[in-house]
Formats: C-alpha cells, structure tokens, sequence
C-alpha cells in the first residue's frame, strides 16, 4: 500500500474518531472514539511559539508617509510569532466577508478603510503597489491590511480566480497617516 494512501486512511479513521467523540458515530459507522479533548478551550489558546504550520507567509500593508501603500512580509519563525498571530486571529471582529472573485476580477487603488485580515482560501489574490510590485497571497498566507488613508493598493484575482475570508478589525485600529504601529494590531 502506497504511503499516501496509508495517510488519508489514517487521516480518515482520526477524522471518525474525532466525530464519534462529538456523539455522531452513527453518522460514521463503526468509528472509534478519540480521547477526550482538552479543556482549556479553542486550539489557539496557547502560548504559541515558534512557526504555525499552517500559515506560510504573512504580509502587512500600510501607509507610508507620502501617502503610498508599502507592503512587508513579516517573519513567521520566532519566539514571539505564534502568540502575536494567535492573538490577531482572536480579535473581536467588526465584519466578517466571506466570498469569491472570478479570475482576473478586483479592484483599482483602494484603501482599507479599517484594518484588515485576509485569509485566502483557494485560488490566489494579486496585490498591486502604486510602483508595479506585485503580492500574490496564496493557500496559506494571511495579509493584514492597515494602509487606511493615501493612495491605497490594488487588488484582483488571479487566473484561477480567488475565494477569501475578509476580516475587519475596529476602525480605532487604524493607524495615523503615514505610520504603522504594529504593536495595536498584536494587542488585545
């Protein structure tokens, strides 16, 4: 037997395992039940340490002091990464948009009229800068968008088009013009 198939039927019988222990085994078949899961609540809440397995890149746009849009990849190693992105992913949200865009569709230059988490889900969304350089978020990158005033960015769908959670965060969040506090986007 193959490796791979050896892996989705391990990933297949956890998946039952998992469901039998939330009390819908008759909605499996003869699936086992998993361990108990702990009580100390949502997976994020951890300390968080290191690299997060599931996010590859992380990008941060804001406003310059001319009023144009920069972007920066952040590091997603460290002491401190997980806690900070476990942290934003636990944010009280203002507006949660979930939804496609055919390829090539998007938008001219535009701000975040509010901080914005994006999490692409499939597909890809190219981000473009008032110099041409262009952001492809792909599966597994999350972009946080505080460039709230100037020029803005533009964004569009790759060519095989894009669905993606958007994520607003309080407008307070905002930072003043031509600055970018990261430390408001990682705190409570």
């Amino acid at each position: 037997m193959s490796e791979t198939l050896q892996s989705k039927r391990e990933l297949l019988a956890k998946s039952a395992a998992l469901l039998a222990s939330f009390g819908l085994a008759g909605c499996v078949g003869n699936a086992t039940a998993a361990p108990a899961l702990p009580k100390k609540g949502f997976p994020l809440d951890y300390p968080g340490t290191g690299a997060i397995p599931w996010i590859k890149r992380i990008f941060h746009l804001y406003t310059g002091p001319d009023g144009l849009t920069r972007a920066e990849q952040l590091p997603v190693t460290g002491p401190e990464t997980g806690a900070q992105v476990a942290q934003l992913l636990r944010r009280t949200a203002e507006r949660v948009t979930i939804g496609g865009t055919a390829a090539g569709a998007g938008y001219d230059f535009h701000v975040a009229h509010q901080p914005t988490l994006l999490i692409t889900l499939f597909g890809s969304m190219i981000i473009e800068l008032h110099d041409g350089t262009q952001y492809a978020l792909e599966h597994g990158d999350l972009a946080i968008a505080e460039d709230c005033s100037g020029k803005g960015h533009i964004s569009r769908a790759g060519p095989e088009g894009s669905f993606m959670v958007a994520v607003q965060l309080p407008q307070k969040l905002c930072p003043a013009s031509g600055s970018s506090d990261m430390s408001k986007v990682w705190q409570d």
